[in-house]
């Protein structure tokens, strides 16, 4: 990706609205967000009514903003078909939510793939989507939950990625075993999702019992990211320790970081470290936390090398990642 790509450091920092109830009060979330500088949101053409809200949020802020730093949005094709007609119909539907000219990126999901690469279906929608990036319907391309086999050979077909959207986190570091090697050479930045892993890596899990952390898992996402946890480990009292020293690590820091905070700043160090850089994509649901994110934006909460190693200690007392990205998801693992 060039340096003026879509996601060129993690000082484009992503974040995500989830689908709310009250429309109204995501508005005016987000307008708090892009006040404090976060231009950058992510979406998808099947988050229900996720598009149009950010189109009536972005009138919004064009209305009340006379000098407004103009916003971008991240959304998705998510299909498993590769003709014509459905790729201009999510285009169209997406361009009329959004109310831009064009999608400034659009991450493709494909559901049918082999974990061989001998599945090549996905590569006619990819071909629709870098038809429609030539008619200047599209801005940017990304993949979406690719692993490093499928990546390439959308890549080697002549498909312009840019970026691809995957789960990176503490307790799950598949991309590491693949895929951010890739990346690397390619130039290809990833934007993350699950990084503080629905909350299991935050303040409010450190020194609770299992079983009192169990009863929280009150979301299929939630549930989905305790899924990584055990398969990192099953010991309790490891990931105690891990939050323990994500706590820890924090303390150290000026102004103190929270759990979450380490969290998140420990992948934005791994990105820039092991692949070609690239971005979090953060869950809010309201403006609590902006605070908090925002030293993110700014990059007031990097860690030193000490505490990626005390981290690093930590995590090798668990298990390895095992697989790419999306093979547990896909049946493959």
């Amino acid at each position: 990706m060039s340096s003026s790509g879509p996601a060129q450091s993690h000082r484009g920092l992503l974040a995500l609205v989830e689908r709310h109830a009250d429309r109204e009060k995501a508005v005016e979330t987000l307008l708090a967000y892009a006040s404090e500088g976060f231009t950058t949101f992510d979406t998808a053409d099947i988050y229900g009514p996720s598009e149009s809200i950010l189109g009536d949020f972005r009138r919004r802020w064009v209305a009340s903003q006379s000098d407004s730093k103009p916003l971008r949005f991240f959304t998705k094709y998510v299909t498993e078909d590769t003709g014509a007609r459905s790729a201009d119909q999510i285009n169209s539907q997406s361009l009329r939510n959004l109310g831009v000219e064009a999608l400034d990126m659009v991450q493709f999901h494909f559901w049918r793939l082999a974990s061989d690469g001998s599945d090549t279906a996905f590569l006619s929608a990819g071909k629709q989507l870098m038809r429609l990036k030539n008619e200047g319907k599209i801005g940017h391309l990304s993949g979406c939950n690719m692993d490093a086999v499928n990546l390439k050979a959308m890549v080697d077909d002549g498909m312009e990625i840019e970026a691809n959207q995957v789960q990176y986190s503490l307790l799950d570091r598949r991309p590491e075993h693949k895929l951010l090697e890739y990346c690397r050479e390619q130039r290809i930045k990833l934007t993350i999702f699950g990084v503080v892993a629905g909350g299991l890596l935050s303040d409010s899990f450190v020194g609770l019992s299992k079983g009192e952390a169990q009863r929280r898992l009150d979301s299929v996402s939630r549930r989905m990211y305790w899924s990584s946890l055990q398969r990192w480990t099953q010991d309790w009292g490891l990931f105690q320790q891990l939050l323990q020293t994500l706590r820890r690590v924090g303390q150290r820091h000026t102004p103190a970081l929270t759990v979450a905070a380490v969290a998140s700043a420990w992948a934005l160090r791994q990105l820039d470290e092991l692949g070609a850089g690239g971005a979090l994509i953060i869950g809010v649901r309201d403006a609590g936390h902006l605070k908090e994110h925002k030293l993110l934006l700014e990059g007031k909460a990097s860690l030193t090398l000490e505490d990626m190693q005390e981290i690093a200690a930590i995590l090798e007392k668990g298990s390895a990642p095992k697989g790419d990205v999306w093979h547990q998801e896909r049946g493959w693992a």
